[in-house]
């Protein structure tokens, strides 16, 4: 006999940070979706782990204080940024400032945290369900879960899905919306290092293998680090060889990163993780369909953040689904206006970011580029707020910013 479905009026697929920030933000206006997720928390996930500003005042927001992030994270107070040519850019000092409010937080830990909070807001939560299959049936979605324990299968009906699921989201790829390319796509590895004492700065080196990506450092605590990098698929046509391989062989070449990690080893095996970048052509609205998060590939072209645009766009997916439920009206037109949101307020910086990116497949460039960010406040500001702090809305479609930039270039 055939199970009936169970209604829920919004069901969040994907509990990392944009689900279970979307899970807190519809119950704080009243709705209180399903939350599921194929892991059982708390369960790792392959990232840099760094928390800039600019995402610490949105996790204000949900209800986190600086003593809670922070009571298993390390606090940074210094950027150090390496050209290929090795010279050095310094933001910070490594003395503490109280008015610090980035860190890097494990995910293990950080994600667990969300998620714990989207279960006290009220929300219903199912881990260790994958969903299988999904469908349109007389104006709602249809899905097919699957319990991973027992492998029952659960159907549940809804009148708006949210897609929060990840880099390699099921929802996006099930929904027909987006359809990742090795063009809008970087491929990240990490590993843990331990044994030796680490500044409380994060590192990034833009070696020459690893145009244009970068290898990054990221101390989470006082002798335990995230060492990782993160390129596209083009080191095979021009090494002939895999990320993996380049990553190794950068972490034995490079003297500055060698400098970093003298001491320590790593204590895990290398891990990896898709990234689609936020220039992926493509809507993030369906009938009854919002994608938030690395689901909607909303990952910076330049740094590989991502948690920030996830929390974000949690936010706003609330905002403007609560609106459509409330009118009884989940089409892809009433959910419009987050696809409008989306396209005025974020798309700008992932342009310039994209635009940047493949800028740095120039080593030519990219070494110009970093000495200009190390002597010049204007470039200095800029990459600053491309990785850690919120640029206003309209940076990017400023013509004088422009011109400053060219003029400089010249």
């Amino acid at each position: 006999m055939k199970k009936s479905a169970s209604y829920y009026p919004v069901v969040i697929v994907g509990a990392g940070p944009a689900g279970s920030a979307a899970a807190i933000y519809f119950s704080r206006k009243g709705i209180q979706p399903l939350l599921v997720d194929k892991a059982r928390f708390p369960r790792d996930k392959i990232c840099g782990d760094g928390i800039p500003l600019k995402t610490f005042q949105l996790l204000t927001d949900l209800g986190f204080d600086e003593q809670q992030l922070f009571a298993n994270g390390f606090k940074i107070h210094q950027l150090r940024v390496y050209s290929p040519d090795y010279h050095v850019a310094v933001f910070g000092g490594l003395k503490p400032d109280a008015s610090t409010k980035s860190g890097c937080i494990p995910r293990l830990i950080f994600d667990h945290a969300l998620f714990e909070k989207a279960a006290e807001a009220a929300c219903e939560t199912l881990t260790q369900h994958k969903l299988e299959s999904m469908s349109r049936q007389n104006g709602r979605w249809l899905l097919e879960l699957r319990d991973l324990r027992t492998n029952d299968r659960v159907p549940i009906e809804t009148d708006l899905l949210i897609g929060a699921d990840g880099g390699k989201s099921r929802v996006a790829r099930l929904s027909g919306l987006l359809t990742p390319t090795d063009a809008h796509r970087f491929d990240g590895l990490r590993v843990y290092y331990e044994g030796k004492r680490f500044d409380p700065a994060v590192h990034l080196f833009y070696d020459r293998k690893t145009l244009p990506g970068y290898l990054w450092i990221f101390p989470v605590s006082e002798t335990r680090a995230n060492v990782g990098i993160m390129m596209d698929k083009s080191c095979k046509q021009r090494y002939g060889k895999t990320i993996r391989q380049i990553f190794e062989e950068v972490l034995q070449e490079n003297p500055r990163v060698r400098e970093v990690l003298e001491g320590a080893r790593p204590v895990d095996r290398i891990r990896g993780a898709p990234l689609p970048l936020g220039t992926l052509p493509g809507r993030r609205v369906a009938d009854g369909l919002i994608l938030i998060g690395d689901a909607a590939a909303f990952i910076n072209p330049v740094t590989g953040g991502g948690i920030y645009y996830a929390i974000l766009s949690a936010k706003f997916a609330a905002e403007f689904g609560v609106r459509a439920l409330q009118k009884g009206d989940t089409s892809w037109k009433a959910l419009l206006p987050y696809e409008e949101w989306w396209r005025r307020t974020i798309l700008p910086g992932f342009i310039y970011s994209g635009w940047l990116k493949n800028k740095f497949k120039s080593e030519k460039f990219t070494r110009w580029f970093l000495r200009k960010v190390s002597e010049n406040r204007i470039f200095a500001n800029f990459f600053i707020a491309v990785y850690g702090r919120p640029l206003p809305r309209y940076t990017f479609i400023n013509p004088l910013f422009w011109l400053k930039i060219f003029l400089l270039r010249r």
